[in-house]
């Protein structure tokens, strides 16, 4: 796949950017993840719940939702062992990003999925497609852009031979050993950690969600 040049935009760094953190769209992705997620997600919490306490099929989301988390965690870990400090040193072609460009990112959106099955929602699923596309759009597309004013032939390279989320497991290579910076390590682990804790706090108030006295303000399904 090769990346046409496309206008430069807010979601995009100009050729003086010295990191891939100068970029609008890579610095707030976080910020961007909450503007789309939290008000349809508020709006589920306090509505009445449409799948039954201790159904099958309830049973069957926690269980999928509990997957998707530590897929999630598994993929984001693994794949900061690779690039932790160095994406805007080294183009990185390794261990998980050889069968994919974007491994992180593939891991936020395990845990997006997560929170579709344990908010037990369609409407905050339906929301995952749009948000995937303002993702697409405003933050890996902006960091994809920097990576090619820095890596140039070598990054378009690597486009041509790995899919940008679809993981190509064909493609797996490794070299024999890993340089793991554990100060983003360090700060990867608190991110799970406080992620882990964000679930278990939301379980609390999904069953809350479930009692008469909670109150029910919306009908969002």
């Amino acid at each position: 796949m090769n990346i046409a040049p496309e206008p430069l935009t807010i979601c995009q760094p100009t050729r003086k950017s010295e990191t891939v953190r100068s970029v609008f769209g890579f610095r707030h992705r976080g910020l961007i993840g909450v503007l789309l997620f939290a008000p349809v997600g508020a709006a589920v919490v306090f509505s009445a719940p449409t799948v039954a306490a201790g159904s099958a099929l309830g049973l069957m989301l926690n269980v999928g939702g509990w997957l998707a988390f530590l897929a999630y965690a598994g993929i984001r870990v693994w794949a900061t062992l690779y690039v932790g400090g160095r994406k805007d040193r080294e183009l990185q072609t390794d261990g998980p990003y050889s069968v994919c460009r974007n491994p992180l990112y593939l891991g936020s959106f395990a845990f997006a999925v997560a929170l579709a099955c344990f908010l037990q929602s369609i409407a905050f699923g339906a929301v995952l497609l749009p948000a995937i596309l303002l993702y697409l759009q405003c933050v890996v597309r902006a960091e994809e852009h920097f990576l090619e004013l820095r890596f140039q032939e070598d990054y378009r390279n690597y486009c041509r031979r790995t899919p940008r989320f679809w993981p190509r497991w064909m493609a797996f290579h490794t070299s024999p050993e890993v340089r793991v910076d554990l100060k983003r390590l360090n700060k990867e682990g608190i991110r799970l950690a406080s992620a882990a804790l964000a679930i278990l706090l939301l379980q609390a108030v999904i069953f809350l969600r479930a009692a008469s006295d909670w109150p029910h303000w919306f009908s969002v399904p």
